[in-house]
């Protein structure tokens, strides 16, 4: 999964770009997420409404399930922790952000004040045409990446998250030099990264265990993807 964000100055085009990257990743048979940022409320259903009536009586948690599924959350999630409950819900190829300046994720600027070391791109939205939005995917896929610290490409010498995307961006590293890994791991609500090598020992050690088990009844044998959630609290 990489991450690429749309960032600039207000009323500088932000949406209108960030809706054409979207169609045009899915035109390239990608799957999109989107994560929109704001500084104000943002309600995800209307007033009155029931499961607007759970959260005001004090749900932590509204889950609402109909035609389609949303997580109502009274608490601020970190950026890193989104990404990562977004890769563990589904299989997501890019996701698009609208906003969220101050990370170190590849950025596409619409307006000049914005423009970082991590700047890949910077646009005038409002002028920019179907042939430049397709060399914009292009550099999109050459240079965004996916969670910051869970870069790591030890061949190189590098082991530091950071200092790997510096380079990504910079057009040092190929994002296909990283580490291949095939577990995501989150401790305390923190996104911890791991290696290639912890990665394949976590993977083999726990499907090995897996495989013991009577997985055939409760129709889990395939092994597609394994989900761990361990509660490591004192008695």
């Amino acid at each position: 999964m990489k991450v690429v964000s749309v960032v600039g100055k207000k009323n500088s085009g932000k949406t209108s770009l960030t809706i054409k990257i979207i169609k045009s990743l899915i035109k390239r048979g990608y799957k999109v997420a989107t994560i929109k940022h704001s500084h104000h409320t943002m309600e995800m259903d209307k007033e009155n409404t029931d499961t607007w009536k759970h959260k005001q009586a004090g749900s932590q948690v509204v889950v609402g399930i109909g035609s389609t599924t949303f997580f109502n959350v009274r608490n601020i999630i970190e950026l890193d922790r989104l990404l990562f409950l977004i890769d563990l819900i589904d299989d997501i190829d890019f996701v698009v952000i609208e906003g969220f300046k101050k990370y170190n994720y590849p950025k596409i600027a619409t307006s000049p004040e914005v423009v970082d070391e991590y700047t890949i791109k910077e646009v005038d939205s409002f002028k920019i045409t179907s042939e430049e939005i397709e060399d914009l995917i292009d550099t999109i896929e050459e240079k965004s990446y996916g969670i910051t610290n869970t870069l790591y490409l030890n061949e190189c010498g590098y082991n530091n998250g950071d200092a790997i995307a510096k380079e990504i961006i910079k057009g040092n590293i190929n994002t296909e030099e990283l580490d291949s890994v095939d577990v995501s791991l989150s401790v305390d609500e923190k996104v911890v990264g791991v290696n290639e090598f912890v990665s394949d020992f976590m993977k083999q050690t726990i499907i090995g265990m897996l495989k013991t088990l009577n997985l055939k009844n409760f129709g889990a044998e395939d092994l597609n993807k394994v989900e761990i959630l361990i509660k490591n609290r004192d008695e």
